[in-house]
């Protein structure tokens, strides 16, 4: 299977979830891809495809905010099942 067909079938399988598992789901992709990111850093001497990544990078950081997108912070919080404190 080719990666863009895996990548593929992955995406349908996560815009099949609800949308509080899609969440769950894509936050744990996204510690994994950190983990592997920590465990193997990226240096622009060894690798001369990634001349340049943190200078575009640190251009898209400094336009975007971290904070998170308002619509789906609401769209979060009404799919959250609140739950009494005991």
């Amino acid at each position: 299977m080719s990666r863009a067909m895996a990548i593929s079938k992955i995406e349908q399988q996560i815009e099949a979830l609800q949308p509080v598992e899609q969440i769950m789901m894509l936050e744990r992709i996204v510690r994994r891809l950190r983990q592997l990111l920590l465990a193997q850093p990226v240096t622009s001497k060894s690798r001369p495809e990634f001349k340049g990544v943190t200078e575009k990078l640190n251009q898209v950081y400094g336009a975007e905010t971290s904070q998170m997108d308002p619509l789906l912070l609401n769209a979060q919080l009404f799919n959250i099942v609140r739950d009494e404190w005991r």
